[in-house]
């Protein structure tokens, strides 16, 4: 038996471990920060309603992310902007990590969006664009912010959050994920799967155990992970069940996504305590990482802990998990 595979036996049996609520620290920062950000749950609020907006002041995700689009009605998209460019002017958000998600490319608003966000991206950390299918999205985005005025410094601040919709997305992944402009424009920073719009471009039968969305998804957390991105699963629709968003969570956190979207208030702590290590997890880590230390300090690679030959590959694995803890290795 290797030690790869003797490290997952080990890893698998500390999953079930219950997880223990733990305070959770929530980034209050610049957009120019250099912090970086953990993104275990984004939090969809429609501009267009002020009582949730208000609400959203309360809320601790980790990503705060005020919406122009699919949860906008048509007849309310200028009331929207004008809700969301006052609560960014005026409002400070919990701790948050704070987007727009604009309209996407086959609508007639996506100028306007570009037009109202621009005097605004100092006092954001990212744009979320939806139905991306090439890294051309990404220039006309950042083009039109330039065209409207955007401060320089401050655009090349902020990252962009691609939604991945459809099968040309899919498709396209490795040429959307090597998009890295270095000309002061935002960078890609974040994948997020948008299973909904992913079925109904493909024709695909959504089903409660999302067999039919495996492929998808993986190739999504495969290329986010080759090109350093962080990658955010899908919304799970079915919000009064709390029992299923936390096995669809827990499924997410399995096949390596950072975060889950989430519609509703209760929603968050659940994706959290999903996306979260377990204690033991996180001491089993630390034990790695301690151990990694001293060996490479001897000068010695491959090291015995616990009777398990741990190796780089599995440092690497105990770093991703303190990080999800957010504790530095």
């Amino acid at each position: 038996m290797n030690a790869s595979w003797m490290f997952v036996r080990t890893f698998s049996s500390l999953v079930n471990f219950r997880l223990v609520k733990q305070t959770t620290r929530f980034y209050c920062t610049s957009p120019s920060s250099t912090v970086t950000f953990v993104r275990r749950v984004l939090f969809n609020v429609p501009g267009s309603d002020v009582k949730k907006l208000n609400k959203a002041l309360t809320l601790e995700a980790d990503v705060m992310c005020l919406d122009f689009e699919d949860g906008v009605a048509q007849n309310m998209k200028e009331q929207a902007r004008v809700n969301v460019s006052d609560f960014i002017a005026n409002q400070t958000f919990k701790c948050s990590e704070l987007i727009v998600r604009i309209n996407g490319f086959d609508s007639n608003h996506i100028s306007r969006d570009l037009q109202v966000l621009a005097p605004l991206v100092g006092k954001i950390h990212g744009i979320q664009i939806p139905k991306v299918d090439s890294s051309n999205h990404f220039n006309f985005v950042s083009s039109m912010l330039r065209k409207f005025g955007a401060d320089s410094q401050a655009l090349s601040q902020i990252k962009y959050f691609a939604a991945i919709e459809s099968a040309k997305a899919v498709i396209n992944l490795r040429e959307i994920c090597e998009y890295n402009n270095s000309n002061g424009f935002p960078k890609l920073g974040t994948l997020i799967f948008a299973s909904e719009d992913y079925c109904a471009d493909t024709g695909i039968t959504r089903t409660q155990g999302a067999q039919e969305l495996l492929f998808a998804r993986s190739a999504v957390v495969n290329h986010a992970v080759a090109y350093g991105l962080d990658s955010i699963d899908m919304v799970c629709i079915n919000y009064k069940d709390p029992a299923f968003l936390e096995k669809e969570a827990r499924e997410g956190a399995q096949l390596g996504f950072n975060g889950k979207q989430a519609i509703h208030p209760t929603q968050i702590p659940i994706i959290v305590e999903a996306f979260r290590p377990s204690p033991a997890m996180v001491e089993w880590a630390n034990k790695i990482i301690e151990g990694n230390k001293i060996h490479q300090a001897k000068g010695t690679g491959a090291f015995e802990l616990d009777g398990l030959m741990i190796d780089l590959p599995i440092v690497k694995r105990a770093t991703n998990i303190l990080r999800g803890a957010d504790i530095k290795a």
